[in-house]
């Protein structure tokens, strides 16, 4: 009995031992399966807020009980956007609604980024209806690119150094306004829109390239550059505009130019107004990665929420909310300043700017060069 006691002792031990190396492993694998998720973002500054990124951490935290490392990294360029996915370096880019189907990057067409499954965002229904599956965000029923933001490159002015608001954009043309304006320096195509439109050009003829070379665009673009204070880069600063009285922006500089006691708003020239749309998309590096895919569209979601929205769109970069129905937690100002009580009034108003040829846009690139060195900018 003792012998046999001895050798049922040894294999318990043995048995013991086996288990206790199953449960080793099988930790291990449970540690593996719940490592940490990561998410590249490559944004512009200002739409992924340091307060709102920790709220949206915790709530990965509590829906999905994973830990998210989300690493930001900031755009100069729309050119960036390309490079990040091309490279399979980034998983959520933001770029604006004329790139999705430029042909310099074919994002679609090459699969360099994913259909969006919007059964995992229901805030895409408080989007602006003209916002939802639009063109130039879906390919055969899928959408591949979800709005955040809107905006103008639009007649901005000082309230206070401007009696009433202008009416045209000839207003930056106009002698007493000489030396006292501020252009996009890189957003050229931009400012040869607002030339055209000022030339009495209608929106489906900003991009012709037969009427654009009439000889009175480009004296008038010209005269644009030459007599402007000075050319501002990537964004409009507080700094860029508080030394003029007019200028063409995004708006973004307004809430900072209010921090500083001048009041700038934004002019509705009756030519009209060109714009964007910035919209999340998502890279082909979560193709195989459902989970981290749908944390990603669940960070889509949130940016789209009501508070999202509110504090940092409407206050944090000052440039107009996607959500259409956050109107009744804004100030009167503030719905009128995003034209919240008009619910066509980006339909009617807005001109998007166009995704251009590689004809357009080597014309407008030389058109553009071509009035900087006559205007003495270069």
């Amino acid at each position: 009995m003792d012998i046999l006691g001895q050798a049922m002792k040894s294999i318990l031990t043995v048995i013991k031992s086996i288990t206790s190396l199953w449960a080793l492993i099988l930790t291990l694998f449970v540690g593996v399966a719940q490592a940490d998720v990561t998410l590249n973002l490559l944004t512009w500054e200002g739409y992924a807020p340091d307060d709102q990124v920790a709220e949206f951490k915790r709530l990965v935290q509590k829906k999905y009980n994973e830990k998210l490392i989300f690493n930001i990294q900031y755009v100069s360029s729309a050119d960036e956007f390309f490079q990040g996915v091309r490279r399979k370096s980034v998983d959520i880019i933001v770029p604006s609604h004329n790139i999705i189907k430029d042909e310099r990057y074919k994002l679609i067409v090459q699969k360099l980024i994913l259909p969006i499954n919007l059964a995992n965002i229901p805030n895409y229904s408080k989007i602006l209806p003209s916002l939802q599956e639009a063109d130039y965000a879906t390919d055969n029923g899928n959408v591949y690119s979800v709005p955040l933001v809107h905006g103008p490159y639009g007649l901005a002015f000082n309230t206070k150094k401007v009696s009433s608001p202008p009416t045209s954009w000839n207003a930056l043309w106009k002698a007493k306004n000489k030396g006292k304006y501020t252009l996009s320096s890189d957003y050229s195509e931009a400012n040869i829109y607002i030339t055209a439109l000022a030339l009495s050009f209608t929106p489906d003829q900003i991009t012709d390239v037969k009427k654009l070379s009439e000889p009175a665009v480009r004296t008038k673009l010209v005269q644009l550059i030459k007599n402007a204070n000075n050319l501002w880069v990537g964004v409009d600063t507080a700094h860029d505009l508080s030394r003029n009285t007019l200028g063409a922006a995004w708006g973004f500089s307004f809430p900072e130019l209010l921090k500083q006691g001048q009041m700038w708003a934004m002019a509705e020239p009756k030519e009209g107004t060109t714009g964007w749309v910035d919209g999340h998309a998502i890279s082909q590096t979560l193709a195989a990665k459902p989970k981290s895919k749908k944390i990603a569209e669940e960070w889509i979601n949130f940016t789209l929420s009501d508070g999202f929205q509110i504090k940092a769109i409407v206050r944090g970069i000052g440039s107009a909310p996607v959500n259409a129905t956050i109107k009744d937690r804004l100030t009167v100002k503030e719905v009128a300043l995003y034209h919240l009580d008009d619910p066509n009034y980006f339909k009617n108003q807005r001109i998007l700017w166009p995704t251009l040829s590689t004809r357009q846009r080597n014309f407008f690139k030389s058109l553009w060069n071509d009035a900087l060195k006559e205007a003495g900018r270069k």
